[in-house]
């Protein structure tokens, strides 16, 4: 009870001495202490520029409305993860309200405010993605974060201090899209050969749960999911598929395929709630909200990639000319959207529009909540040691 007490203390100071930084500075406080990114391309900000990789985007048109040029994010400029954590001038009373964004793992000097590990072409399954080169797949990010959990338990002094710290933070995670576009759907591959699209679903779904679990175990208790937007709409993926177009111009079979990982991975999450009282997985409906009545609403180009992109390929050329008018356009290149939908995007997650949008949920709620964390202190409450692999590593990498 006592050294219960004494975390307390010492996560209230902490706590006290960030505020204070702030009104100091003239910064607005954000909404959680931190805020941690587990995703794919949608999501990285640069890590896969430390890999020996071709999927890197550290070029010229890539980040030509970002402040420092090309970063290493699919986009002219921001993507949805980087819209959903800082308050900026364009948005002075929303958002997560961190003053600057969130760093990627390879350059990141300050964990406290949390860490981006999304990484291009990575997915829920160790093999997707693997021909493409390196890539942070979930379990690497797992992994790492793990890293980073027991800095932030060196820095504050205890582990104890360090979970009811995390406790506290948000954590989303956009992972899938690349079990199906750099796997399943991908010749190469041969999932679809030894599974159905329900059968494959349900083993990401089996897989997901697993790291879903990890992710619990290593302290996180606000953790908001995306499901799978509608990859069928994709310039690529509708180049690809001429013959399987619907009246709305995207690759049906692909939309429904996914649809079927969207539906249980919903189930999935109320299982994980019912498991867990002391967190919240919420889930964030990428489908709904990509959709052309939401989102795209606005957008002149829906279907057409901003940038210069050769034929049967996703990236834009380098050093090539994109369109001037980047906010009309969805897509940025042949599967990313711009910087304006990825606002319009990460603006619907944060402060959900309608109860579709995120339930039970959106993010805005969820960093109000406030949560028992009577168990922070005893890992072993519900993560017992696995055979041969702990789950819930807090202080193995030092």
């Amino acid at each position: 009870m006592e050294s219960g007490l004494e975390a307390l203390w010492v996560l209230s100071a902490v706590l006290l001495v960030s505020s204070w930084q702030h009104w100091t500075y003239g910064k607005a406080v954000p909404q959680v202490p931190c805020y941690f990114v587990f995703g794919d391309s949608l999501f990285d900000n640069g890590n896969n520029n430390y890999l020996n990789t071709p999927a890197k985007v550290n070029y010229l048109p890539y980040g030509i409305d970002f402040a420092t040029g090309a970063s290493g994010r699919c986009s002219n400029g921001l993507n949805v993860a980087d819209t959903i954590g800082p308050q900026l001038a364009l948005l002075p009373s929303e958002q997560l309200g961190f003053d600057s964004y969130i760093s990627d793992f390879g350059s990141c000097t300050n964990f406290l405010d949390g860490v981006n590990y999304g990484s291009s072409g990575a997915g829920i399954l160790d093999l997707t993605g693997h021909l493409t080169g390196e890539l942070f797949t979930m379990n690497i990010q797992l992994y790492i974060h793990n890293i980073t959990v027991s800095r932030i338990a060196k820095i504050l002094g205890s582990e104890e201090v360090a979970r009811k710290y995390l406790s506290q933070c948000i954590y989303v995670s956009d992972m899938g899209h690349n079990d199906y576009l750099n796997n399943y759907f991908l010749d190469g591959y041969d999932s679809s050969q030894l599974y159905n699209p329900e059968e494959y679903a349900q083993l990401l779904i089996e897989t997901y749960e697993t790291q879903l679990e990890k992710l619990y175990c290593s302290g996180a208790r606000k953790i908001a999911v995306f499901g799978l937007i509608r990859v069928g709409c994709m310039p690529y993926n509708i180049q690809k598929n001429p013959n399987e177009l619907d009246a709305s111009s995207c690759a049906y079979k692909l939309n429904d395929d996914v649809q079927i990982f969207n539906d249980k991975l919903q189930k999935l999450l109320r299982k994980l709630n019912n498991r867990h009282s002391d967190a919240v997985f919420t889930y964030i409906n990428s489908y709904e909200i990509d959709s052309d009545d939401q989102t795209n609403t606005g957008f002149t180009h829906t279907r057409k990639s901003c940038c210069e992109v050769e034929s049967g390929s996703v990236p834009c050329k380098s050093l090539s000319f994109p369109c001037s008018n980047r906010s009309d356009y969805v897509y940025w290149d042949g599967g990313h959207f711009t910087e304006a939908k990825a606002w319009a995007f990460g603006k619907r997650a944060y402060k959900r529009q309608s109860p579709k949008d995120a339930y039970p949920y959106d993010i805005s709620e969820l960093a109000k909540l406030k949560l028992d964390d009577s168990d922070a202190y005893d890992i072993n409450h519900a993560c017992p040691a696995s055979d041969g692999e702990d789950d819930c590593l807090i202080s193995s990498q030092k």
